[in-house]
């Protein structure tokens, strides 16, 4: 019992020296209604944790009559506490993210769409992509095994026998890669790498039945002789593109849940694309061809993403670029007893297009300095050459009309890192 009492008396104690104690902290002070003490210049209750501006409660709380000039008395008044009252280290910025370890951003989430600079909460920006792409648009039909005589009679034309061998592409993978430079949240300036290398390999047989033959859809028709009797034909084709990219990008709608904005840049790409076949039977015959493009020119495009929950966020950029090039191009057919059967050659100055569009969903980390993105993504090449109309073009002596367009289209997956 003498213990319970002495535990209670000190308990009373420090209670009566702590009121004491926290009066002393401003001497020479007039009490007043309120929490019992006058609230000093420059200074305002604070709230936990983050120290966020406070305000004094009063008469709804208790009545008036109750409010004594005692560190202990009731409420009388609320008071409103103004930002000016407290020392700016005791205000939090505009744009404060408590879940971000008090890292708050300038100029809040809409800064850029009313005009102003903003601030960045980030100043680099790295990200590596890995694309899963097909080339389509693009496949070269090679040989067919037919029966009957490699020269047929007029309007007699050749019996097809079994599938038609064609190269056409599949899905492969490539990569880009790009770091942005933060000028604020509202602009970046960009550069980014492309690299795509697509192969494909096809055989075509000419069967168990010696009555047929493998007929090249690739050779020179006015080299057709009893000597291109093949049994087989071996083919490969090839396309690869490089792209470099350097934009300059700035938001123009900018808040919470959406921001849209403009990128402006230059584009430079280079595209290839090599095929050769191989024809075996009495004798021996090879085709290739190789078609080179390099091309400079302008970008220009829009980029946008939406908040649909949580951290997730949906995408979508759409972009277009004006490229003039040079377009070269080179036809070759040799045989085992002629090494030199058709030499060609074609260049010509292009203006090509590119249009790209992608379309996906992100999710944020929680501070927003990592994120990973999903999508789709679509790019055509317009007013190009492509290796089968380049091979028919060698075959009839027309070189008119070659403007095809290239189309690519593919998974995306990006991971990207902001500090």
């Amino acid at each position: 019992m003498k213990t319970r009492f002495f535990v209670s008396l000190a308990a009373i104690a420090v209670i009566c020296i702590g009121g004491q104690s926290l009066n002393a902290q401003y001497p020479g002070q007039q009490f007043a209604p309120g929490y019992g003490y006058q609230v000093p210049g420059g200074m305002m209750p604070m709230g936990q944790p983050a120290m966020m501006p406070g305000m004094m409660p009063g008469a709804p709380v208790a009545p008036a009559a109750f409010a004594q000039p005692s560190p202990f008395g009731a409420p009388a008044a609320f008071i409103p506490a103004s930002p000016a009252m407290a020392p700016p280290s005791q205000v939090m910025p505009a744009g404060y993210q408590p879940d971000c370890g008090g890292k708050g951003c300038k100029g809040g989430c809409n800064s850029c769409s009313k005009g102003g600079k903003g601030g960045a909460c980030h100043t680099w920006e790295f990200y590596g992509e890995f694309l899963y792409l097909r080339a389509r648009d693009a496949e070269v039909a090679y040989a067919v095994p037919f029966n009957g005589a490699i020269v047929p009679p007029a309007n007699n034309p050749r019996v097809q026998v079994a599938p038609v061998g064609v190269l056409d592409m599949d899905f492969q993978p490539s990569f880009r890669v790009g770091v942005n430079k933060i000028i604020d949240d509202c602009t970046r300036i960009s550069a980014e790498y492309t690299m795509y290398e697509s192969g494909t390999t096809d055989q075509v047989l000419r069967g168990a039945n010696p009555a047929y033959v493998v007929h090249s859809l690739v050779s020179h028709p006015g080299t057709a002789t009893a000597a291109q009797d093949f049994v087989q034909a071996d083919g490969q084709y090839d396309i690869s593109m490089d792209i470099v990219d350097v934009d300059f990008r700035r938001l123009f709608y900018n808040d919470c849940d959406l921001r849209i904005g403009w990128v402006l840049g230059v584009r430079a790409a280079q595209q290839e694309q090599q095929m050769q076949v191989a024809f075996a039977g009495t004798g021996t015959e090879n085709v290739s061809t190789d078609i080179d493009f390099m091309g400079v020119g302008v970008k220009f495009g829009i980029d946008g993403e939406a908040n649909i929950g949580g951290q997730w966020l949906a995408y979508a950029n759409f972009s277009g670029s004006f490229m003039p090039g040079q377009f070269n191009a080179d036809f070759d057919q040799t045989q085992s007893y002629d090494p030199v059967v058709v030499d060609t050659a074609w260049e010509a100055g292009r203006l090509v297009t590119i249009w790209d569009l992608e379309l996906g969903v992100s999710r944020v980390s929680r501070c927003g300095n990592y994120r990973v993105n999903a999508g789709y993504m679509f790019s055509a090449w317009t007013n190009t050459i492509q290796t089968d109309e380049w091979i028919k073009g060698v075959q009839t002596n027309n070189f008119v009309g070659m403007d095809s367009t290239m189309t690519f289209d593919g998974l995306v997956a990006r991971f990207e890192a902001r500090y």
